[in-house]
């Protein structure tokens, strides 16, 4: 948008400046009109200023551009490789209670009433801790 706005600018000087710059050779100066160039000089001086200032605020802006689409292309990336690693670690967590769940069906029925079962449960700063369960 910012780019679009200072384009238009810069283009409306451009035309404005040729304008003017035609108007001074077909009305060629005449002798006794010297402050007439003088002042048509002093725009024209004026008009390519303008355009300098304009031409450095659209490669600022041209340059920030490319910086934020380089940032946004970073954390696309960022977000694609933290996806795949959720999806690695849900699928380790499945493999891993389907571990247990083979583990404690292959137990006798009688033998889980005499094993303490060990129940994990997460603690104040996300780190697990184990708590024996009494019978």
């Amino acid at each position: 948008v910012m780019e679009m706005d200072i384009s238009k600018q810069l283009h409306a000087y451009e035309v404005e400046y040729h304008v003017l710059q035609d108007e001074m050779l077909d009305a060629g100066p005449p002798p006794d009109d010297s402050e007439r160039l003088d002042k048509l000089e002093k725009t024209n001086v004026q008009l390519k200023k303008q355009n300098m200032d304009l031409l450095e605020k659209l490669q600022a802006a041209r340059q920030k551009i490319q910086t934020l689409e380089t940032s946004v292309e970073n954390f696309l990336s960022r977000e694609s490789k933290m996806k795949h690693m959720i999806r690695s670690l849900e699928q380790e967590r499945g493999a891993y209670q389907r571990t247990i769940e083979r583990m404690r069906s292959s137990l006798p029925s009688d033998t889980l009433t005499d094993v303490e079962m060990t129940q994990i449960k997460t603690g104040p700063n996300g780190k697990a801790k184990t708590a024996a369960k009494k019978p």
